[in-house]
């Protein structure tokens, strides 16, 4: 059940509005034994201010009005009585040839590439493939149990590539890094040149340009840290390594249900055929000839 509206909260505007606005909400607070802040907030959600200027309803600051579901206003526009828009009609001035003989242009090409940046979301078209994709194309396995394959030997080359960067990282890599930085500035050269007149070698300062190292920095990294990260890097394609084994020994059982399903029911077929009799297949043609000479009659 919604809380009844307090009666201070309409006596506090009208207290304020009878002052022009110049009444301090301080002492409107102190004289209905209010907290200032929940004067403050009912000046804010009433509009005091839009009330006092006439303009309830046009202005878009604060919260909500009291009474209203809280959605926001529709903009008024420009201000009453504003003319920057007069004469205006919209498009371009009369006589404007900017856009003379500009049919749109066809745009891109069919197909074309022009957004392409990584290709992940690329659509491609059979047609469209290069000669080496078209020979790739009819050589590819789609069998799944294939695919799967083909991807368990690719991670178990990863797993061995990590392996052996941690042993060559354990073997013996550094831990310090020698980083030399070179910029290319102006020096000062004495060349020697000989004096046309005096005939006589001297030496003439001449100005070039080359590298000249500024800062050499030694970075140490812990080799522990290279080694720990190339670990975590193995751990997670041993884990994708063995998604990709339960992913094929979960096919494996897959095709092997369906084939012991597709057995029985060859076996059904044959025994609703008659082919096959549960007795063990004896004759039901009683033996007329048995006349008792096992007996020595």
């Amino acid at each position: 059940m919604a809380r009844e509206r307090s009666p201070e909260r309409d006596k506090a505007k009208l207290m304020w509005l009878e002052s022009g606005g110049t009444m301090k909400l301080k002492d409107i607070a102190a004289a209905l034994s209010v907290p200032e802040s929940r004067v403050r907030k009912w000046k804010s959600m009433d509009r005091w201010e839009d009330e006092l200027n006439g303009s309830a309803e046009g202005s878009l600051k604060g919260n909500a009005p009291n009474g209203t579901n809280g959605s926001v206003p529709k903009s008024r526009g420009a201000p009453k009585g504003n003319k920057n828009a007069a004469g205006n009609r919209g498009g371009a001035p009369p006589g404007n040839k900017n856009a003379v003989g500009n049919s749109g242009g066809p745009g891109g090409p069919y197909r074309n590439k022009k957004a392409l940046k990584t290709g992940m979301y690329e659509t491609i078209f059979l047609d469209a493939l290069e000669p080496d994709e078209q020979d790739m194309f009819n050589q590819i396995d789609t069998d799944p149990l294939a695919q799967l394959n083909e991807q368990l030997i690719m991670l178990s080359l990863q797993e061995r590539r990590h392996m052996k960067r941690v042993k060559l990282l354990e073997a013996g890599l550094t831990d310090e890094e020698r980083k030399t930085k070179q910029e290319l500035m102006q020096r000062k050269d004495k060349v020697p040149v000989t004096s046309p007149k005096t005939g006589k070698e001297i030496t003439v300062p001449l100005l070039t340009e080359g590298m000249k190292v500024t800062e050499i920095t030694t970075v140490v990294t812990s080799k522990l840290d290279k080694i720990l990260k190339q670990e975590e890097a193995l751990v997670k394609t041993r884990d994708k390594k063995l998604r990709v084994i339960n992913l094929i020994a979960s096919l494996q059982q897959e095709e092997e249900k369906l084939r012991i399903a597709r057995e029985r029911l060859e076996l059904d077929k044959y025994k609703a055929l008659g082919h096959g009799d549960e007795s063990g297949g004896g004759s039901d043609v009683d033996d007329d000839d048995d006349d008792g000479d096992d007996l020595d009659w």
